[in-house]
């Protein structure tokens, strides 16, 4: 009986040894191309992106490498939110001296409906204890932080990863690079794309969302820092769809209320029109966000005067 009691209080403190090193240090495990710490470890940037899976998967950044001499970047996750994206300014500010030229930032319409919870686990693995703590406030006062959410949050979130990470990092560390992905992504098809069924006519605006925003903007005002929202395009579909534009005009009017700068979809010479620029309703293929990113980057020239190659000027 002695050997059991021993056997098991050996194995709660290993857990909770384990528990305690995932919430305090995981944000300085080394992550290759993806993540706070890796695009800290890059170095001062040129252009910073921070947002979704839309921003992962529509940003080719190869692309943007050839354009600014490497000095490139895309903070994405799952499902980010904006509640997230305010957070995770503030841990690139407090963590690194790095000089960021251009940070952009994701307005993603459909984001104003996000309720306030964890999308992703890579999004708290990320974060620095007190930015741990930062988001569970958030999720505090929205409402969402029952029990078994904080035994989520804290204690079995980012246990895989930590238990898997010598197997598994290697593999991600080819699946994406500088936070975006690398994958060949093929179009389903124009009958696949229109014959999708969705509907968003139930979404409704969730002000801790909408408040996120305009906290991301008076930061980057207080601190100098220059900015952009940029509205990655989704499939013509999704963008003719009245919730879609509804979301989308208010977040616009937040921004110019604001005073913020931003970059609307249509904007970017891009056909959304054509099926074999997407994947889906959101993501583009391969071909997509190549095209795409080859646009955007004359769109960023002639706004922020930025010329390819040239670092900071």
């Amino acid at each position: 009986m002695k050997k059991v009691i021993i056997t098991v209080a050996a194995a709660l403190i290993i857990v909770a040894a384990a528990v305690a090193f995932k919430n305090v240090y995981s944000c300085k495990i080394p992550i290759r191309n993806r993540g706070i710490h890796d695009a800290i470890q890059t170095g001062d940037l040129d252009v910073l992106f921070i947002g979704s899976s839309t921003f992962r998967a529509n940003i080719d950044m190869p692309t943007m490498d050839e354009a600014y001499d490497g000095r490139v970047y895309d903070i994405s996750y799952g499902g980010n939110q904006l509640v997230a994206t305010s957070i995770q300014y503030d841990e690139l500010k407090r963590r690194s001296g790095n000089d960021y030229g251009l940070i952009v930032f994701e307005l993603g319409p459909m984001m104003l409906t996000q309720e306030v919870a964890l999308s992703d686990s890579r999004v708290i693995w990320d974060l620095t204890f007190e930015g741990k703590r930062e988001l569970w406030r958030s999720m505090y006062a929205a409402g969402n932080t029952d029990f078994p959410m904080f035994y989520e949050y804290f204690v079995t979130s980012g246990m895989d990863d930590l238990i898997t990470f010598p197997v598994t990092e290697p593999f991600y560390g080819t699946r994406y690079y500088k936070g975006a992905k690398t994958d060949e992504t093929v179009s389903p098809g124009k009958a696949v794309l229109e014959g999708e069924e969705f509907d968003i006519s139930d979404k409704s605006l969730v002000k801790a969302q909408a408040d996120a925003v305009v906290d991301i903007i008076q930061k980057c005002q207080k601190d100098g820092q220059e900015f952009v929202f940029l509205e990655s395009p989704c499939y013509h579909r999704l963008q003719k769809d009245p919730t879609f534009i509804k979301y989308r005009e208010e977040y616009i009017r937040i921004l110019e209320e604001n005073n913020a700068p931003y970059i609307l979809a249509d904007e970017v010479d891009f056909e959304s029109d054509d099926p074999e620029f997407f994947e889906d309703m959101n993501h583009m293929s391969a071909k997509g966000r190549r095209a795409y990113t080859k646009e955007l980057i004359q769109v960023f020239k002639k706004r922020f005067g930025t010329e390819e190659g040239s670092g900071n000027d």
